[in-house]
């Protein structure tokens, strides 16, 4: 398709990129000419608005030209797979997968995105493959790519017959471990075409993506399979179409370059952001090429969103990754960042918390802004540009008038919330967008180690010239470039690119270990086979140049990054020594301009190698334009179309709107306050500036010598910056804005940096950012800062920077010595302005177990090694000595020194952008501003109370099963009152604290933050939440509790209680108020632990977080296999297998777990590790002997448990051990098997009223089995068709109303599954384990023994001897 080679000659090239409104089309002619056009698109087929804009530019090249032959090639950048993927109508698509790893599209890695509380509005996006369409396959390959148990066909084949009735158009095949053998996939290949027939397609993933990481090589195989189909029809239609018009098509990639009609087909998912791709790429020829600006930052701004991204040296930064919507592919690509702030962006004015915002919402085409006439009601960005005066009345040439007095109705309405005027509105609206956006150029370019001042600004798309100015002006990015008809640039990025193609593949090897000669013939195979698909294209004949690229892609080992570092074919002509060292320079070099440090003493490992093969002919010429007489003289008055007042920065000013057609020569210069109008967008030119045009039409915009770049409010002292930011409520919200930027930076640093899997896997860091008294300004957890300020007694210099994880010191800031925090004082000017912190989940501190959180730990010195607060850098001077004491004392140490020097960098970091802040708006009004965020948290806060909780109390106990040693469950108590407007949270009747590790020192400040976050979750989930609020709240935890206890009470393993504190909180504002009332569920973060000397020597040590299910909320059912905390992540099952001694053969979700509800709680994961080594785990959970809680008529979740089966000993008829939940230095042989159960999230509702088809749904799914649909929900599915027998189903469930005693069911709120009483008898025999004994049966021991309140509490509990329950 497409392939053969065009008559010579011709000379004219095509560029057309369609987008949701407009097709755009581009021509080059021979001389290097252009002609434009531009129709609209045709969403029900895209290639008849192709051929449509074609036949337009053949009737300009005619009328200018003469000319109406073929064209040498037409280079199309296409949304056609992007829109099947956002649409959902791609291909019927099936999934082959592993035997128990069924869920791994579903579960997505198990992240909730978003902060504390996030979870209660989280809604899973469905995976692209459903669930019911997919297929297990038995059969196991090995992390080195050698079959350990071969496919089972038979089962296959049976499992096959349910699929078939589907009658799939595509199935993907998607098997651990592949990417090292994909022989399991090619003999599953085989049966699929023999059991489905010839006409569906068949994806192999290992073709797609042959790179370790399961849920990635799975759902990019599987986004191209879903594509594919409908890519290959849109394509050969769209040759047939254009058959006449060009005998060779392209289609523009992800990464930029093109590809031919057969690869595009065959690989679609590379494909599918060509549309953002087209225009970087024009942006690189137009601008990088033949201007002297080649380091340049693009803008491109459309109506939902805008796409930044970086260009270096005049080569656009690549990624290998393609995010479309909450799809995440790994495939080449342009590095394009979206924020979603775009013309249509609508602006809200939040009452809560007296904050203007502006999207993520959209208008969308339809209705629109309100300014487009088509009943849009909500103000939009474009509507606050309207009001302003910086657009004309028509666009598009006059076809397109605007409805001022629209505009102006939808900014007044958000004017008067604000009590501002309506131009003090739209200029909030047009400065906020214009935050978001520098924000994320900025972070384009920081996170790649630049400083944007060191780039131009180029902006296109339809809205981006008219917030170029004011965006460059803050970024500090000059010139701005516009280049001509940026609306259309995308297409002529198309005309201009080149076909290539890339090959890559695994090469897993220490870069010390691995020979050039190895090297360099893996990469000849890539390369050939690149050579190959391009000498098919494009002829083998002497006109034809290949350019070919190596590259590898290395990291530290044990790093989560990875960076591409070109091979040039130089390099192997090397000796051996000096091969390594070169890469290694060459490496750390890179790793140092990103991350400003590298680490020369770290190995250096190698995971993938890739070739990129280019056409290597001339590059399109280009010709320049006209130049005017005289340099710097102003356009003719002709090309004047209007004149009219604008308004800026609280100015009304006169502006000249110029016909950009009518300035088009070299050296016209306009002055700003002006709008540069063209059919397909409008350059607005603030006062102060004036534009330029160069040699190839570009508007170049740079500030007057006199124009002051400030904003002219940093000289305000304290009185007057108050004053300001009173009658500016916009100010703090672009702080606010910025401030949530930095933190992201921040997480961004250390997940790319850091080195433990704890971290960079799993996500286990939390920064804040605060004011200089210690307020939080944005993070997760509350301040840091505020305990650390009451117990550090030294001096705070600039240059310090401090570090500790003494729980006990810094009154339960951090909470278990594994989490290591450092502080950072941020200095301006001499003054204290602000802190940063971070802190990171440290693998190992030394203690009695490998991953320092011993269950059998009596006393924090068997924690692991106690930092108390010191610097770690005094003025500046790292003090070195201090961290090798403590790597000393870590079973990781090179994890430890690097995941330390993340923190440390991301603290820097965000210093650096707060003085940028500071410098921006001045320390007094930074200062005011950050105080004025924290009285809006404030009076947010307070009408919740106010209007959300009632003055009743509200009490709830919930427990921890056992602390390890048998002693349980520890209740944790709270009774919440409102009074006098605050609430009041006491935690008298909690337990005593306990002999073990399950201790947790709960920090008043980070309760606070639990509970302002929960609050704010349902009204206002977009809030960003500070410290401001914590007066309203009093939190009671009485001293020797489990929530207080008396140092040296050990606490390493305080998860339990820190989830169980976020239970406590959802049951009490459920009582409240029923938009919070959710059931219980998965909060804690249970850990498992593997390590040991492999059979080498080799130390090995690995730390796992556990997953389960999500409670059942108000919005819907709770997710399965996932964690209430925010943010974190699984590993992923091929990098555990890949690093460890470890084979995990399933990893899913079980079956009626979840508690059911009209709501069903999230089902439990089940995880199965076979052990490959000898060595030891600890593992700890809870919930074995309560169950997890349903609501308003929902069931619990299911318990979690542990079985081992020692198949060591006993192949045939191994040993069964039952394990208590938590323990430690459990020995283990090779061939061991370890089963692990998490638990189920509660459900919400009555069971008996969930839809019977959804329930069918979720048996197909293997969610719900048959037995417990019938028994929990009574629905009678069918086992062959899952259809629902309707008349049984009725029966079913009037019997099991019936059998409710109704008053009781009506009234009980909480479902525990029994009283502890009947649990406990119940106990043995429903989980093979003795109950916990009562903690009051034996005398306390401890240094808490003589406290008030412990007294009292043996002395009641012994009395009473149970507990008083919800």
């Amino acid at each position: 398709m497409g392939d053969a080679r065009p008559p010579k000659g011709t000379g004219y090239r095509l560029g057309v990129d369609v987008g949701g409104t407009f097709t755009d089309v581009c021509v080059f002619t021979p001389e290097g000419k252009t002609v434009r056009t531009k129709v609209p698109s045709t969403s029900h087929d895209q290639s008849i608005g192709v051929k449509n804009g074609i036949k337009k530019a053949r009737e300009e090249l005619k009328n200018f030209y003469d000319w109406d032959g073929q064209f040498e090639s037409i280079h199309h950048g296409t949304t056609v797979g992007t829109n099947a993927v956002l649409e959902g109508k791609g291909a019927k698509t099936a999934l082959v997968v592993t035997s128990g790893h069924k869920d791994v599209l579903a579960v997505r890695r198990s992240q909730i995105p978003g902060g504390l509380g996030a979870w209660i509005n989280f809604i899973p996006p469905a995976p692209i493959v459903p669930l019911e369409s997919t297929v297990q396959c038995h059969g196991i390959m090995s992390a080195e790519g050698e079959i350990v148990t071969p496919i089972d066909e038979l089962t296959l084949r049976k499992d096959l017959v349910h699929l078939k009735k589907q009658k799939p158009e595509a199935v993907t095949i998607s098997l651990l471990n592949s990417y090292q053998n994909a022989a399991h996939e090619k003999t599953i290949a085989k049966i699929l075409r023999e059991e489905l027939g010839e006409d569906v397609e068949i994806v192999c993933s290992a073709d797609v993506l042959p790179e370790v990481g399961e849920y990635e090589r799975t759902v990019t195989a599987s986004a191209n399979a879903i594509v594919k189909p409908v890519v290959k029809k849109y394509l050969a239609n769209l040759q047939k179409l254009l058959a006449e018009d060009s005998e060779t098509i392209r289609i523009l990639k992800s990464d930029g370059g093109l590809t031919t009609l057969d690869l595009a087909g065959e690989l679609p998912v590379n494909i599918l952001m060509s549309g953002p791709a087209g225009g970087v790429r024009g942006v690189a020829d137009v601008v990088a090429k033949k201007t002297k600006y080649r380091n340049l930052i693009t803008l491109d701004m459309g109506g939902t969103s805008t796409d930044c991204a970086l260009i270096s040296n005049g080569s656009p930064a690549l990624r290998r990754e393609t995010a479309v919507d909450s799809l995440t592919v790994r495939a080449p690509s342009i590095d394009v960042q979206t924020v979603g702030a775009g013309g249509g962006s609508i602006a809200q004015y939040v009452d809560l918390t007296s904050t203007l915002r502006v999207g993520p919402e959209s208008s969308g085409a339809t209705p629109g802004p309100a300014c487009y006439g088509k009943g849009g009601m909500d103000a939009t960005v474009t509507d606050a540009n309207v009001v302003l005066g910086y657009l004309p009345d028509k666009l598009l040439g006059g076809a397109f008038p605007l409805d001022t007095a629209a505009a102006v109705t939808a900014v007044e309405s958000i004017a008067g919330q604000m009590g501002l005027t309506t131009d003090q509105t739209a200029q909030g609206v047009y400065n906020l967008v214009n935050e978001r956006m520098y924000n994320a150029l900025r972070n384009v370019s920081v996170e790649q180690g630049y400083n944007p001042e060191d780039f131009s600004l180029v902006a296109f798309g339809g809205a981006g010239p008219l917030h170029a100015n004011a965006v460059g002006k803050l970024l500090g990015a000059w010139p701005v470039i516009i280049p001509p008809a940026p609306g259309v640039l995308c297409a002529q990025g198309d005309a201009t690119t080149k076909l290539s193609h890339e090959q890559s593949a695994s090469y897993i090897k220490q870069l010390a270990d691995a020979t050039q000669d190895e090297l360099w013939s893996s990469l000849e195979k890539l390369r050939d086979s690149c050579n190959e698909v391009l000498i098919k294209a494009l002829g083998d004949g002497p006109s034809t140049i290949l350019s070919t690229a190596y590259e590898a892609d290395l990291r530290y080992k044990g790093q989560a990054l990875t960076l591409s570092i070109p091979l040039p074919v130089e390099d192997f002509k090397l000796e051996p020594a000096e091969f390594v060292q070169v890469v290694r320079t060459r490496f750390d070099a890179a790793h140092e301009q990103s991350f400003s440090f590298c680490l020369p003493s770290f190995a250096l490992e190698i995971m993938r190698l890739g070739v990129i093969v280019t056409d290597g002919s001339p590059d399109m010429e280009i010709t320049s334009i006209d130049a005017s007489s005289d340099s710097g003289c102003v356009p003719p008055d002709d090309a004047i179309i209007t004149k009219k007042m604008i308004s800026t920065e609280g100015q009304r000013l006169e502006a000249i709107f110029w016909d950009r057609a009518k300035i088009t020569k070299c050296g016209y210069k306009v002055e700003g306050p002006c709008v540069i109008s063209e059919m397909d967008s409008n350059t607005l030119i603030l006062p102060g500036f004036y534009g330029e045009i160069d040699s190839y039409g570009n508007i170049l915009i740079h500030p007057n010598e006199d124009t002051n770049l400030t904003n002219g409010i940093a000289h305000h002292s304290w009185e007057s910056a108050q004053e300001l930011v009173a009658k500016s409520p916009l100010i703090p919200t672009l702080i606010s804005s910025s401030l949530q930027s930095i933190r992201n930076e921040m997480d961004t640093l250390m997940l790319r940096c850091s080195m433990s899997p704890a971290i960079r896997d799993q996500q286990d860091e939390f920064n804040v950012i605060t004011n200089k008294e210690g307020k939080m300004l944005v993070g997760q957890f509350g301040s840091f800062i505020g305990q650390f300020l009451d117990s550090w007694k030294g001096t705070i210099e600039e240059g310090d920077v401090f570090v500790t994880n003494d729980v006990y010191e810094i009154s339960g800031a951090v909470t278990h010595l594994n989490d290591v925090i450092v502080l950072l004082p941020i200095h301006f000017k001499g003054e204290v302005v602000g802190w940063a912190a971070n802190f990171g989940h440290m693998t190992d501190v030394g203690g009695k177990v490998p991953g320092s959180m011993s269950i059998n730990a009596t006393s924090i010195f068997e924690d692991g090694l106690q930092i108390p607060t010191v610097k770690l850098y005094s003025r500046g001077v790292f003090n070195s000595s201090m961290v090798d004491v403590f790597c000393r004392n870590s079973r990781q140490p090179d994890w430890f020194r690097s995941d330390l020097t993340a923190l440390v960098a991301a603290c820097r970091t965000a210093a650096t952008r707060v003085c940028e802040l500071n410098e921006r708006f001045g320390p007094n009004v930074y200062t005011a501003s950050c105080n004025e965020l924290l009285a809006r948290n404030r009076s947010g806060i307070s009408k919740l109370i106010d209007t959300q909780i009632g003055d009743e109390p509200s009490t709830f106990t919930d427990f921890v099963d056992d602390d390890g040693q048998g002693i349980g469950p520890y209740a944790i108590t709270c009774k919440m009152q409102k009074k006098d407007g605050r609430l009041v949270f006491d935690f008298s009747g909690t337990s005593p604290q306990s002999r073990t590790s399950i201790n947790f020192y709960l920090s008043t400040t980070m309760f606070k933050m639990f509970v302002g976050y929960y609050l704010l979750a349902v009204f206002d989930p977009f809030c960003v939440v500070n410290d401001g609020f914590h007066d309203l709240l009093d939190i009671i935890t009485p001293e020797g509790s489990i929530l207080r206890p008396v140092r040296p009470a050990a606490l390493s393993c305080r998860t339990h209680f820190l989830g169980r504190t976020m239970d406590i909180i959802q049951a009490l504002m459920g009582q409240r108020s029923p938009q919070y009332r959710a059931a219980a569920g998965f909060s804690d973060s249970p850990h498992f632990f593997y390590s040991g000397f492999k059979p080498n020597g080799e130390w090995y040590q690995l730390y796992q977080i556990g997953f389960g299910g999500v409670p059942a909320r108000p919005i819907g059912d709770g997710p399965d296999c996932h964690c209430l905390f925010p943010a974190i992540k699984s590993v992923p099952t091929e990098a555990i297998e890949l690093n460890f001694p470890l084979r995990i053969e399933a990893n899913e979700s079980l079956a009626d777990s979840g508690g059911p509800g009209f709501y069903r709680g999230g089902n439990a994961q089940r995880t199965l590790y076979r052990f490959l080594s000898a060595g030891e785990f600890s593992i700890h959970d809870d919930r074995w002997f309560t169950k997890p809680w349903g609501i308003n008529g929902g069931s619990p979740g299911a318990r979690s448990f542990k079985k081992l089966y020692r198949y060591s000993e006993n192949v045939e008829n191994p040993l069964i051990e039952h394990l208590p939940s938590k323990c430690d230095h459990i020995l283990v042989e090779p061939n061991d098997l370890l089963e692990w159960v998490t638990w189920g999230g509660g459900g919400l509702g009555d069971p008996t009223t969930r839809p019977a088809q959804v329930v069918a749904l979720e048996v197909a799914r293997k969610l719900v089995t048959v037995e417990g649909a019938k028994k929990n929900y009574g629905v009678v599915v069918s086992p062959t068709d899952y259809s629902v027998n309707e008349e049984e189903t009725k029966a079913c469930r009037a019997k099991i109303v019936a059998a409710r005693d109704a008053k009781t069911y009506s009234e009980k709120v909480y479902d525990r599954g029994g009283t502890l009483a009947e649990l406990t008898a119940s106990c043995l025999e429903e989980t093979g384990l003795p109950p916990p004994k009562p903690q009051w049966e034996k005398d306390p021991y401890g240094p808490h023994v003589g406290l008030p309140y412990v007294k009292e509490w043996y002395k009641v509990m012994r009395e009473k001897k149970d507990w008083d329950l919800q």
